[in-house]
């Protein structure tokens, strides 16, 4: 028994839309214009092409420019031989739009969800080696940005030995760019930059910050940011290849509140076994802090502001250190004078290292 539906045609050869008629036998189906028939062809060759105004597009597998335009309500016998309508795609046509945004917010929230709080318990499973690995490949000499100098270098270490058990693990630098700023990276490696020695009042005050940094590498805060980074940027849209871009990104690695409140109990640890007082490093946090709004605003300065940009201060950090002093302790400080006065101007000092003016890596 044969069915007859009215429905426009492109034969695939002449760019002319003909009005035929659609004889269905079975599963099949013949084209028929001006007492000519064509076929049979079958409809599990007919794939949905498109939408055009009010007409479903099909085409014919094997059979280029070959179409098939149904107007309007299509007859229900014809339709159920045909293949559904796509409107935005297979899954998102099954499930309907409404469902399907519903479906995708849920499944975004949740990927999200699992880069935020994975790094947490992935962090401390990824071995040694991997983070070296990554320290060497993302640092490396930084642009040979790093300052040396005898003096500077023997002040350094002896500012590192005093505040950690084992400062063979850690790779502590200072980098020649004129930016408040200290971080933490993988590998150990943890950069001072020149603009923060040039601000800071005594070696006491970098004392406490470096002790800050040092406690982002013992809890693996670090590999845990990167991993929260490199996550979201894969679900938010993919990683930049770009080298320098990348370490520009890993300067703003910023941690939780939780991981920043560990780091400040390290730093305070680490002066404390070290016999440093933590007065300097309260005072450097209450002049941030004038900043962020804990301690109320003053002037902007854009050189302490980048350290808030990846270091949130308040008040209570400060008053944080100031309660660990131990009131009557014989405290000594972080460096003699001299030490001190070779560490701040090593930049200065090096004719070699590379200006770090605006982050061009290569």
């Amino acid at each position: 028994m044969s069915a007859f539906f009215d429905v426009a045609h492109y034969d695939g050869q002449k760019a002319v839309k003909r009005k035929v008629e659609v004889q269905v036998v079975g599963s099949q189906f013949y084209v028929l214009e001006n007492e000519q028939r064509t076929g049979p062809f079958a409809f599990a060759d007919v794939a949905y092409v498109t939408k055009q105004g009010d007409a479903d597009v099909y085409g014919l597998a094997g059979h280029d420019g070959w179409r098939l335009m149904l107007s309007g309500p299509v007859p229900s016998e014809l339709a159920a031989l045909l293949p559904a309508p796509r409107r935005y795609g297979g899954w998102v046509d099954r499930l309907g739009l409404g469902k399907a945004v519903i479906a995708f917010a849920l499944t975004s929230a949740a990927a999200i969800a699992v880069v935020l709080f994975s790094p947490q318990w992935l962090a401390p499973l990824i071995p040694d080696s991997v983070d070296d690995q990554l320290g060497d490949a993302l640092v490396g000499d930084f642009g040979g940005r790093f300052c040396h100098t005898p003096a500077g270098d023997a002040a350094l270490q002896k500012l590192v030995a005093s505040l950690d058990d084992n400062p063979q693990d850690l790779r502590v630098e200072v980098a020649n760019i004129d930016m408040l700023n200290a971080v933490a990276l993988p590998g150990g490696n943890v950069i001072l930059f020149d603009g923060l020695l040039k601000q800071a009042r005594s070696p006491d005050e970098v004392a406490g910050v470096l002790a800050h940094e040092i406690g982002h590498v013992r809890e693996k805060h670090v590999m845990q940011a990167l991993l929260r980074q490199m996550g979201l940027a894969v679900v938010l849209g993919g990683v930049d290849g770009n080298s320098g871009a990348m370490v520009n990104n890993l300067l703003a690695m910023s941690y939780s509140r939780d991981a920043e409140a560990e780091a400040d109990a390290h730093s305070m640890q680490m002066l404390g076994n070290a016999n440093i007082s933590p007065v300097g490093t309260a005072s450097f946090f209450d002049r941030l802090s004038q900043l962020d709004g804990s301690e109320g605003a003053v002037k902007y300065n854009v050189e302490i502001t980048s350290y808030l940009s990846s270091h949130p201060l308040s008040a209570s950090r400060k008053d944080a250190f100031e309660k660990s002093i131990v009131k009557g302790k014989n405290y000594k400080p972080a460096l003699t004078p001299s030490e001190w006065t070779e560490l701040k101007t090593m930049c200065t000092q090096d004719r070699k290292v590379k200006s770090g003016f605006g982050f061009d890596f290569d």
